[in-house]
């Protein structure tokens, strides 16, 4: 797939947002109560349908995004959306033969740093004054201090969670004083970072896949 089918890579008018809220990697929407909410605009770098696995593994998970979009160049307006939700790709090892790479990809061992920063600048452009950021990070490759230290803005509170204690949680508020970051209508070329979900019928994307909680 070309860079300019990715909705966002060469978009010359940002638009405003479609909803309250946005989740930048839906992924499999796994951690939503409602996973057809209403006020949620769920975006993803690709569309996966149902039955993606061999051995009827995992049969009802799919990715069905309202819309492509790369999170490092969205197009969408300055302060757009009440509450965005940035829960990126980890994994920088291991062999796409495993079911939990080919279902979730892997960040470029080269880029991952810049990759996720980007797609977090993005994510703060987007998000309206008053409104806060959501980032979920797992550390079984990168530790989160590595990203909170490159990030331009701190986090208010966050916490680890899950069955290892590797899953962090931050929260993320944006004010009057926050650092304005990012252009409304960026156009950048795009670097593959990820590896496609197997049968998914597109190519590699300019984009990561997505993590375990997906």
């Amino acid at each position: 797939m070309a860079n300019s089918d990715i909705i966002g890579a060469g978009q010359d008018t940002a638009r405003r947002a479609p909803k309250k809220i946005l989740d930048a990697c839906c992924g499999g929407r796994m951690f939503w109560w409602n996973k057809s909410n209403p006020d949620v605009w769920f975006t993803d770098c690709r569309s996966v349908p149902k039955g993606a696995f061999a051995n009827n593994w995992n049969p009802n998970w799919c990715v069905t995004p309202d819309e492509i979009v790369d999170f490092r160049n969205m197009p969408y307006q300055s302060n757009s959306f009440n509450m965005v939700v940035f829960d990126p790709p980890h994994l920088t090892s291991g062999s796409m033969k495993s079911v939990i790479n080919k279902k979730y990809g892997l960040l470029n061992k080269q880029t991952w740093k810049q990759d996720v920063v980007d797609g977090f600048t993005e994510c703060w452009r987007v998000l309206a004054v008053h409104g806060v950021l959501i980032f979920k990070w797992n550390e079984a490759n990168i530790k989160a201090k590595e990203l909170i230290r490159e990030f331009p803005v701190e986090p208010l509170f966050g916490d680890f969670t899950g069955k290892t204690g590797a899953t962090i949680w931050m929260t993320f508020f944006k004010t009057e004083e926050s650092p304005v970051l990012g252009e409304e209508s960026p156009a950048q070329n795009t670097v593959e970072i990820c590896h496609t979900a197997p049968n998914s019928g597109r190519d590699a994307m300019p984009l990561t896949l997505w993590n375990d909680d997906k």
